[in-house]
């Protein structure tokens, strides 16, 4: 129904206003319920199937056989998982801080209120019809999400919040110049809608495309443009870190996806070139910075290069069904992967592997999660993301998908390291680290679930492809 989206966008604004004027105690209620109403509402859109409004010049929508539904989706899904986490999370780090006696981060009223900002602004991203607004709503996401990495005010998270806003900034600038160059590439009585461009002038639109790749590839975290990434990642909550990961490259990659949709047919095979390229060369950066990486957030933010890259080979080989299923797992995984890491971060406080030890003995529950979670974002079966990569090699071909193969075991090689040190190693003795983790193990419950919910995904995915492999459908 046409009336879906504009409450969509309403829904997080009115939720941000109660968070203004209620009691602190109430906000973890109010982040949950209107979550809960957030994702009824996308997941109703199933049933009405599409939505569009018109307010003025602007359109917003969604589609069901749209990407940008599934990106809204996932958005919506993990910011209610998100808000369930924050119930136990946000006392259990303020607890922690005061153990260890450590400054206090940002207050739950900004915190909340910041964070429904993020949802609003990625929500628009997904309804948004044409180029212009698109653009607008991702530079929204960069002003609403970077406060958010500086919740703990040190100088380190200071110095990745202005690090991010001033290369997320300049990669906009491209994806603006792009975009005008995109406008300049279209016949007269055509508009920057998608249902509606014309392009007349292919190679304006070739250099509207490379603008564009290179701008929203920087927010997106492809390489050799994900630099603010690993450290965003790793210094923003672990809440924040999943939405990051999980949501926001997610949506920027769906700026670039649009593009490649609306290429001319002579321009699409250049399109797919790129996203091939660039797509190989973040899984080479994934893999060198991985192997001996000393701080396991950081791993998981090289992680998402990985998978990003992986995101993208699956659309340059037009395999977009699938790659619609490896960036719902992926959103998924990573987000169990990182509310973990805050579960040992809460433990340990500390970020270093080589100072991390016995999550066995300290935290058990987090450290099957943990190892779980590994096992699964490496794509190991019965992993869904094996049934995508697996995918994605058969399209690659012998030479490149021999090589993707070998820079995936070297990625599973180095995390299955990283995490069997840090669960299976002897701990030390420690009178506060036993006060801590009692606190830790309160935060497991979400992660649980989650990894619950993927196996039962990952059984889903297993059964269709048997279907699709016994009827010999090609639908990816």
């Amino acid at each position: 129904m046409s009336f879906i989206p504009l409450i969509l966008l309403i829904v997080p604004l009115a939720a941000s206003l109660f968070v203004l004027v209620c009691k602190e105690n109430r906000i973890r209620h109010i982040l949950t319920f209107f979550s809960a109403v957030h994702l009824l509402l996308v997941l109703s859109g199933a049933y009405y199937r599409n939505g569009v409004i018109t307010i003025g010049s602007i359109q917003l929508g969604f589609d069901i056989y749209d990407p940008a539904y599934y990106v809204l989706g996932i958005t919506s899904l993990l910011f209610f998982f998100i808000t369930l986490y924050l119930r136990s999370w946000i006392p259990a780090d303020e607890e922690c801080a005061r153990i260890r006696k450590e400054s206090p981060g940002m207050s739950n009223k900004m915190f909340s209120i910041l964070m429904l900002l993020f949802l609003d602004t990625m929500t628009l991203t997904a309804l948004s019809r044409d180029f212009g607004m698109l653009w607008v709503a991702v530079e929204a996401t960069t002003l609403a999400s970077a406060p958010l990495i500086n919740f703990h005010k040190t100088k380190s998270s200071l110095e990745a919040m202005w690090k991010y806003l001033l290369l997320c900034s300049l990669g906009i600038g491209l994806a603006l110049f792009g975009t005008m160059l995109l406008s300049a590439s279209l016949a007269p009585n055509s508009s920057l809608s998608f249902g509606s461009i014309a392009v007349l002038k292919p190679v304006w639109f070739k250099a509207a495309f490379v603008f564009c790749f290179a701008g929203y590839g920087l927010k997106c975290g492809l390489a050799p443009f994900h630099s603010w990434l690993p450290d965003a990642h790793s210094e923003a909550p672990s809440p924040v870190s999943a939405l990051l990961s999980g949501s926001l490259l997610n949506c920027a990659l769906l700026g670039m996806w649009r593009m490649r949709d609306v290429a001319p047919e002579g321009s699409l095979q250049f399109c797919d070139n790129f996203f091939i390229f660039f797509g190989f060369v973040s899984l080479v950066v994934a893999a060198i910075f991985i192997i001996g990486q000393k701080d396991y957030k950081r791993m998981l933010a090289y992680s998402s290069v990985e998978h990003m890259g992986l995101i993208a080979l699956l659309i340059g080989f037009s395999a977009e069904g699938t790659a619609l299923i490896h960036m719902t797992f992926h959103s998924l995984i990573k987000m169990m992967l990182f509310l973990a890491a805050g579960n040992i971060l809460l433990c340990f406080g500390t970020r270093r592997i080589s100072s991390v030890q016995g999550i066995f003995d300290f935290l058990p529950r987090t450290s099957k999660v943990w190892m779980a979670g590994m096992l699964l974002i490496c794509g190991t079966p019965p992993s869904p993301l094996f049934f995508t990569e697996w995918i994605l090699i058969s399209h690659a071909g012998i030479y490149l998908g021999g090589l993707i193969l070998f820079l995936l075991f070297i990625i599973f090689c180095a995390m299955c390291n990283i995490v069997m040190k840090m669960c299976m190693s002897v701990p030390a003795e420690n009178t506060e680290l036993i006060q801590l983790d009692a606190i830790a193990r309160k935060v497991n419950r979400v992660p649980a679930f989650i990894l619950y919910a993927i196996l039962l995904g990952t059984l889903a995915v297993a059964a269709a492809v048997y279907l699709l492999a016994s009827e010999t459908i090609t639908l990816f």
